[in-house]
């Protein structure tokens, strides 16, 4: 019995990174690719928007022309796409790494078995690693 972690949601992470720039790519544990939108973000905020729209926003006014906020809202749309287009990739096998989708066997204790995320020995019989809380499916669920 291999195990194999459970797929990626890709709607989620797109979701995620429309609700707020990062956050998909942070679900998809993509630290610095998420990091990189945020300054992104804030770059393309700092260039594009106009100084009294950010003014009238900090002080919790309505913002008259919407239009000043297009460019902080296409650079986060675009890193939402990005965060779905990165899980769907991983879900359909063309972005994945095949070396870290079967855990390894320990050779010390067959009932033991090393997390494809995190390298730690999880014991064999768990659905999840105790260490950084990956969720395993087993191969036989995948192909029913």
């Amino acid at each position: 019995m291999s195990l194999v972690p459970e797929r990626l949601r890709p709607y989620l992470a797109g979701v995620l990174g429309t609700l707020a720039t990062g956050f998909g790519h942070f679900y998809l544990r993509r630290w610095l690719r998420g990091l990189g939108w945020i300054a992104l973000a804030f770059a393309a905020t700092v260039a594009f928007v106009p100084e009294g729209t950010l003014q009238t926003i900090s002080a919790g006014e309505a913002v008259a022309d919407r239009a000043d906020l297009y460019p902080a809202m296409v650079v986060q749309l675009i890193g939402a796409l990005d965060a779905f287009l990165l899980a769907y990739r991983e879900n359909t096998g063309t972005g994945v790494d095949p070396d870290i989708d079967v855990p390894i066997v320990s050779e010390g204790e067959a009932n033991t078995v090393t997390c494809p995320n995190c390298g730690k020995e999880v014991d064999a019989d768990l659905e999840f690693c105790h260490w950084c809380t990956t969720e395993f499916a087993t191969a036989d669920s995948d192909s029913a």
